[in-house]
């Protein structure tokens, strides 16, 4: 790690993780969003008690007005509100970079639990099971925003890059991704990372590889941020650093705006993927999952093929709980390449 600094001899600030307004000073603000009044009464009285700053909303389109205004420290959501295109507002807030380093807890009316396992490819941080006991209920709250400190590893990577030839910054930021991801998920929060990261970003800026720089500085801001979110955003943004580091400079013309174009028609069919789901039309959704395991690697994206593959795998089998959190993965994806330009 040190020889990487030295080589690249000098030193940037932090970048923040969001962008959004600061936070009420002194008290913590919980933002619940619920479309139910029995429900939100219940939760603002079980709050009530405690000193935060409650927030409410019942609707999506409030929710994002007043999003737009400040910056909460927990979000409790009611994961089936929905947002005005007939989708899910849950998936757009778990996409959206700025919320990031904020908890998101499900309102679930399921038999999830708090200690118990989250399905698979959850990213919540956690569920409350409703209706709860309002002692309970302020507890759980309180736990969520009071996390343990995130431990610091023994298990550091050893971002020792003295064997790279210093002529060439592509084949370093190949070497560094490359110890990264192998050591994941300690890496993502080892000492030194973030600021290795946005080195790294600035030295690549200047070559070929301006979209490496600026998903590195993604991944810089990302790298102290501990929720399920950002731990799954950071290893989505290195391994799709590390697979344009790999790849020689781009020779075909046109091909830069066919990926932008690419990616842009995934994010306008996800409103249509949603209404599949609702309508248990499982054969569209198998086609699409079809579609992206056969187009993601070829444009550039290989993880959107892993997803498309495991998506088209759950609508054969009609998996509509595997089929929804593959949609939040495509959501999300989208999500972090859109938040940057694609070269």
């Amino acid at each position: 790690m040190r020889n990487i600094l030295a080589t690249f001899g000098r030193r940037t600030q932090k970048h923040p993780v969001a962008s959004k307004p600061q936070q009420r000073a002194g008290r913590k603000t919980v933002f619940i969003i619920e479309d139910n009044p029995d429900s939100l009464r219940a939760i603002s009285q079980a709050l009530g008690s405690e000193a935060y700053h409650i927030e409410m909303a019942d609707s999506a389109e409030s929710a994002l007005r007043k999003l737009s205004s400040f910056q909460p420290d927990l979000i409790l959501l009611d994961p089936q509100v929905p947002a005005g295109d007939g989708t899910r507002l849950a998936r757009r807030l778990l996409a959206d970079e700025d919320l990031v380093a904020v908890p998101i807890i499900a309102l679930t009316q399921s038999s999830h639990s708090l200690s118990g396992a989250l399905p698979v490819n959850d990213r919540f941080d956690g569920h409350i099971q409703m209706p709860a006991e309002a002692r309970v209920f302020s507890g759980q709250v309180k736990t969520f925003l009071e996390p343990p400190p995130q431990p610091v590893s023994n298990q550091s990577p050893r971002l020792d890059l003295s064997h790279a030839a210093t002529s060439d910054r592509r084949r370093e930021a190949a070497a560094l991704l490359n110890l990264i991801e192998a050591g994941l998920p300690d890496s993502q929060f080892a000492p030194e990372v973030q600021n290795s990261l946005q080195l790294l970003a600035d030295v690549v800026g200047g070559l070929q590889h301006g979209e490496v720089a600026d998903y590195l500085r993604q991944a810089a801001r990302l790298s102290n941020a501990a929720t399920a979110r950002a731990r799954s955003r950071f290893r989505s943004v290195i391994r799709l650093c590390r697979e344009l580091a790999d790849r020689d400079p781009d020779v075909v013309p046109g091909l830069a705006d066919l990926r932008a174009g690419y990616m842009n028609h995934r994010s306008s069919e996800m409103e249509s993927l949603e209404h599949a789901l609702k309508n248990g039309d499982f054969p569209t959704l198998q086609r699409a999952g079809h579609n992206l395991k056969g187009t993601g690697a070829a444009y550039g994206f290989s993880e959107l093929s892993d997803i498309g593959r495991a998506l088209e795998g759950a609508a054969k089998c009609k998996d509509n709980a595997t089929v929804e959190a593959m949609l939040d993965q495509i959501e999300s994806y989208v999500s972090i390449v859109l938040s940057t330009p694609v070269h």
